[in-house]
């Protein structure tokens, strides 16, 4: 095979991965966004109450269990410096009319995700809605490997709930 034809060839499939991958790009999104139910046996007013404040924000969000967490004015939020050395801040908006939580995570002055809470009466229990949604931008490679990210963010919704639970029951 002559050296010419070895580039052209090189050159033809870095041109063919490049252009599949912006193909791919187009049908994924730029967030990701999982929602799930959970039953928590503790009155509707009791676990509203408890998530909307920011003093018990280390029981809500797991893995921030280890940072020194400081609550901004007004009960706006929480702000922590991450492992990253950057200073990560959640702001915090309550709905008490849908007995609703809205935490807003901002990293390096930009929104990364929003943790969504919903808390609905049933009988002896409440049930809460819980939604995460992260933004992923608009980077082709990153929307590729983030296409099983939902499985992640599922169990890190779990072990919120599970904290959640423990602090309330």
């Amino acid at each position: 095979m002559e050296i010419k034809q070895h580039i052209k060839g090189v050159l033809l499939a870095i041109v063919s991965a490049t252009l599949i991958l912006f193909i791919i790009s187009f049908f994924v999104g730029s967030e990701i966004r999982v929602s799930k139910s959970y039953v928590i046996n503790t009155s509707p007013d009791s676990v509203y109450s408890y998530i909307k404040s920011p003093k018990n924000f280390k029981t809500i969000v797991s893995g921030t269990e280890e940072f020194q967490i400081e609550l901004l004015k007004n009960n706006e939020g929480v702000q922590y410096e991450g492992f990253d050395l950057n200073l990560h801040t959640f702001k915090y908006r309550s709905f008490d009319n849908i007995l609703g939580l809205e935490l807003t995570y901002v990293r390096e002055g930009e929104a990364q995700a929003v943790f969504k809470y919903k808390i609905s009466p049933r009988e002896n229990a409440s049930i809460l809605e819980y939604e995460k949604i992260w933004r992923i931008g608009s980077n082709p490679l990153v929307k590729i490997f983030s296409l099983s990210m939902d499985e992640d963010i599922e169990e890190g919704m779990k072990n919120d709930v599970v904290k959640l639970k423990n602090a309330l029951e």
